[in-house]
């Protein structure tokens, strides 16, 4: 008889205590499952970010091939301007990743250059027309809200 009533007397407390570890132990791995789903899209933000910030600068270098080519009609179109900024030329980067890029020109003013620089080319001048502009390149990537700018300044005589 001794033998029932100890059977009796437990209520269970090995079941509570381990019911108990395992909702600790699912709330370490949801947890766990939340930091790695916010990892992989910080890793993923970054990859975009860093894939517009190139395709801005192969935006901008666009452009600077443009000049090099001697096709200087988006400087003369900012240099007419009203507000200084020539039109915006589109164009895809990378149709792949639904990257399309932008660049432009800007004018900023005319500079002197006084007699006795090493870009004075005639001994007989004593002034040097030149004009500075800012070039800008822009990348943006479709449906990820990733955008960057790249601006460069030039001088140009």
């Amino acid at each position: 008889m001794s033998e029932l009533k100890a059977g009796n007397q437990e209520r269970g407390a090995v079941l509570i205590v381990s019911l108990v570890i395992l909702l600790v132990l699912t709330l370490i791995g949801v947890a766990g499952m939340n930091t790695s789903v916010m990892q992989e899209r910080m890793a993923v933000n970054a990859q975009n970010s860093n894939r517009t910030f190139q395709s801005a600068e192969s935006s901008a270098s666009a452009l600077t091939e443009r000049l090099i080519g001697n096709d200087l009609s988006l400087l003369r179109e900012s240099m007419q301007s009203a507000d200084g900024f020539s039109s915006t030329i589109n164009f895809t980067v990378d149709a792949g990743n639904g990257v399309a890029g932008t660049y432009q020109a800007r004018y900023l003013g005319k500079i002197i250059i006084n007699s006795g620089s090493s870009l004075d080319a005639s001994e007989g001048s004593t002034l040097l027309d030149g004009y500075r502009y800012e070039l800008s390149g822009s990348a943006t990537m479709a449906g990820s809200g990733a955008t960057s700018t790249v601006f460069k300044g030039i001088e140009y005589y």
